[in-house]
Order: structure tokens, then C-alpha cells, then sequence
């Protein structure tokens, strides 16, 4: 029924970012949006690896780790100290998206282009995600729907918007994606 399909968030993941929120079967409108999205990371991805295609960046982050690049909490407190517990995080959370890198990189330390490009899709992803969950609760929906190119054979993303949205949530919203979401905007378009 339309009490149960309504309202909820559609973001629509392309080049940027657009997020609309959708009352009724011809009634929504556009509520916020965000410039880093799938273009952010394709283009930062072409300076920091010899990816020659979008598909190929996502093939490399498949690959990578991106704790050899982001600062994650435990790195900060330790992986099992008394602050962990008080602040109420995990050790594996980023801290600090590519807060590794801060410090000079040994070469001998491994690091990757894939991890470069895993940690890369994971900050945009992340980015994604927080504007999401905080325009779902600024207007009041429980399903945010996540559709568009940048999700096309990108399972890396659509996992981690599943995890942040139930995380930031603690349960109480659903990520959701389509089967064929790459379509989705050119179909409203």
C-alpha cells in the first residue's frame, strides 16, 4: 500500500550525488545532493592509479585494503583500550579517510594501488551514505533507496551503504538497491 511504499529517500549516485524524497507515486522533490560522487572518485582514482577504466578502479579496490591507507580507530587508542569502550566504537572504524598518509610512506611498507583505490572508494562511499542517513532522519524516512551508474558491479559500495545506514541508524533504517539501478536515471530523466 502507499502508506507502507511512502515516504522515502531515492538517491540517485552519478557523477554527484542527488537525493529526493519521494512522498507518493507523482509527488517528490529534490532535497539535497552532494558534488563528490561517482566523478569524484573516478577522477581521483585516474591520479592515484593506472586505472584506464571506471571498471577497472573498481577491480583494483575489490583488491585493496584500505586500513594500509585510512587511520582507523585503533590506531589512534589501541585495538583494545578502556577509551574504545568509553567513546563506543570498534578499532576497525575510520578515524581519518587516507589519515595514514599523513606520516611519509615507506615503500617497503606495501602500499598498493589497489589499497589506494579501496580506501578512495570507501571515503566517497562513506560521504554518500552520511548525507543520506542525515536527510533521511532530517526528514523523517526509514528507506533510502540507492540507485545509479556508480552502483553498477560495485558490490564493495552497495555493501558498505547497507552497513553505514544500519550502523548510523542502529537498525532503524534500510538501505535498499535496485537490480538494474544503472537504468533508474535515465528513466526519470
Amino acid at each position: 500500500t502507499d502508506a507502507e511504499a511512502y515516504p522515502h529517500l531515492l538517491v540517485m549516485i552519478g557523477t554527484g550525488v542527488s537525493i529526493l524524497r519521494v512522498d507518493g507515486p507523482r509527488r517528490h522533490e529534490r532535497i539535497s545532493g552532494s558534488t563528490i560522487g561517482g566523478g569524484t572518485y573516478w577522477g581521483l582514482c585516474r591520479l592515484l592509479t593506472d586505472a584506464e577504466s571506471f571498471d577497472h578502479a573498481l577491480r583494483l579496490a575489490e583488491r585493496g585494503d584500505p586500513s594500509k591507507v585510512d587511520m582507523m580507530v585503533g590506531d589512534i587508542y589501541g585495538e583494545d583500550s578502556d577509551a574504545l569502550e568509553k567513546l563506543g566504537l570498534p578499532s576497525n572504524v575510520v578515524a581519518s579517510s587516507f589519515g595514514k598518509l599523513v606520516a611519509k610512506v615507506d615503500p617497503a611498507a606495501g602500499l598498493r594501488q589497489e589499497d589506494l583505490a579501496r580506501a578512495l572508494l570507501i571515503m566517497v562511499t562513506n560521504n554518500i551514505g552520511q548525507v543520506a542517513y542525515l536527510n533521511a532522519r532530517l526528514y523523517g524516512t526509514k528507506r533510502i533507496y540507492f540507485v545509479g551508474n556508480f552502483l553498477r558491479r560495485n558490490a564493495v559500495s552497495q555493501r558498505r551503504l547497507a552497513y553505514a545506514i544500519h550502523y548510523w541508524s542502529g537498525g532503524e533504517n534500510e538501505a535498499l538497491f535496485l537490480e538494474h539501478e544503472g537504468y533508474f536515471g535515465a528513466l526519470g530523466a
